[in-house]
């Protein structure tokens, strides 16, 4: 068991989330656990909680609480920590204090249980089925030191009892109708088979950078400025037929595509994959086999993928210095699939940029990049990073906005007995929020507009590093920046390029 020890519960959070979804990436996937005390220390996991849920991350939270006779009669730092993540997890359970001479039949039992929830039940037809949270909140009375002594081997426990679970069994998924105007949409966690359903079609490919599938011969890299021209808006009134993979949530052209779809099918919609919308004619869990499996009778339309292409097959490579070089010079630092770093971006406008200036990679040889796009926050991007290092074994380099990086600065904390992640944090200095400059707001007063969303921060970030004895260096180039990212990797260290 491996342990790592933070003082701020938050983003100790992050920071499991970070190394579960790390696993993942090196196909180890397994739950993991955040043990807190009691009090405040539990209140400040939900963040954290709330974007496994919806990300289907699996998390163990294990909250130490008082035993039921100090509840309710004012013990310090006691609270009612029953049910204090709400819908955000999959399963809870509040398990008294034990008793002295008790066995370890019962920590096994609960043990097991709460593992099988944390992965989730394909069989299921309901949350159960996606992984996420599990909150085991565990009563302790004096002395907290005996228990029942040291698992030197698996336990055992006792066969479950109780009610049976309902599953729910889902028809077989039909194939996709066979259109020649089709559109294909890879959201978040996709995956490479979004690419071979376009493939297979012979459909355009509308890919985010985290979905996994920007990738092949079929996707349209350049798709956001594609819609935004008249071309583009003429394309989409042509469209047919709208597949949605993964959990898309970046540009408001693609939700536009997809909330006046003619026809609409969903897969792979999240954790909450029934949540998708209501106006589909189909949704599933994940993409079934006939998707891809190409109908000999049906001849794809080629000039339909031919001007998808001609408008938006490969983004201009940005010039000069700013936020869009800044994403391109972290793109090309990244490795591929299975070797060099991985990487991870937050949200707001960095990973907004690598999205209009990422090209289509060969089917297969695409970078690893990842965002806590579950709820799209800012919170804990720093420890998550982190844990994604650790949960990998590879190196990370992460791409995030000053707001971002000063949300949870103290993520940088790393006590000098803990083992420290290969972590790279590239921070877009640019003296705020910028990113809602392009929306809405940006029509209000220039004073409004500066104080209330671009939140000027005035800070001094490498005095901060050295606070946290974090190395830091600052770029002004993208020659500089090159240069930066081209050492390897050796511990928690940040780059802050300024613009």
């Amino acid at each position: 068991m491996r342990l790592h020890v933070r003082i701020d519960e938050r983003s100790a959070g992050f920071l499991a989330l970070g190394i579960a979804r790390g696993r993942e990436v090196a196909g180890r996937r397994a739950p993991v656990a955040i043990v807190t005390t009691s009090g405040t220390a539990v209140g400040n996991l939900l963040p954290a909680v709330m974007e496994a849920h919806h990300a289907g991350v699996p998390l163990l939270l294990l909250t130490a609480d008082r035993p039921a006779e100090l509840r309710g009669v004012g013990s310090n730092q006691t609270t009612d920590q029953v049910g204090i993540f709400g819908a955000f997890v999959r399963w809870e359970q509040d398990v008294p204090a034990p008793e002295p001479g008790e066995g370890l039949s019962r920590a096994a039992a609960l043990a097991e249980r709460a593992v099988d929830a944390a992965l989730g039940k394909p069989d299921r037809d309901d949350m159960a089925a996606a992984a996420g949270p599990v909150h085991l909140n565990i009563g302790f009375r004096e002395p907290v030191g005996a228990d029942g002594g040291v698992w030197l081997d698996p336990p055992s426990p006792p066969p479950p009892s109780g009610a049976i679970p309902i599953v729910v069994p889902a028809p077989r998924p039909a194939p996709l109708p066979a259109v020649t105007r089709g559109i294909v949409i890879a959201g978040d966690g996709a995956g490479d088979v979004a690419r071979r359903v376009a493939e297979a079609h012979g459909w355009p490919l509308l890919a985010e950078p985290t979905s996994g599938a920007r990738t092949g011969t079929h996707c349209i890299a350049d798709y956001v400025r594609l819609l935004e021209s008249p071309a583009g808006e003429a394309l989409a009134e042509r469209i047919h037929q709208v597949v949605v993979i993964g959990r898309p949530t970046l540009t408001r052209a693609v939700q536009a595509l997809i909330a006046r779809a003619p026809a609409l099918i969903v897969a792979g919609f999240g954790a909450r994959w029934r949540e998708a919308p209501v106006h589909a004619q189909a949704v599933v869990r994940s993409v079934p086999e006939s998707w891809w499996a190409r109908d000999d009778a049906v001849v794809a339309d080629a000039s339909w993928l031919a001007e998808w292409r001609a408008g938006g097959a490969r983004p201009a490579a940005p010039e000069g210095w700013g936020p869009r070089v800044i994403a391109a010079a972290f793109l090309d630092s990244l490795g591929g699939p299975a070797e060099g770093p991985v990487g991870v971006v937050g949200s707001s406008g960095p990973i907004r940029a690598l999205d209009r200036i990422m090209p289509a990679a060969r089917a297969g040889a695409g970078p690893v990049v990842l965002a806590n796009r579950g709820l799209a926050g800012i919170d804990g991007t720093v420890s998550t990073a982190g844990g994604i290092a650790l949960g990998s074994g590879r190196a990370v380099h992460a791409l995030m906005g000053d707001v971002t990086f000063l949300h949870e600065a103290g993520g940088l904390l790393v006590g000098p007995r803990e083992e420290r992640p290969y972590a790279r944090i590239v921070v877009v200095n640019d003296g705020g929020g910028t990113i809602f400059g392009g929306l809405e707001h940006g029509s209000a007063p220039p004073d409004n507009l500066e104080r209330v969303f671009t939140t000027p921060h005035g800070a001094d970030l490498a005095s901060l590093c050295a606070g946290y004895r974090v190395p830091h260096v600052e770029v002004r180039s993208r020659e500089q920046l090159d240069a930066a990212l081209a050492v390897p990797v050796r511990t928690l260290e940040v780059i802050e390029a300024r613009v």
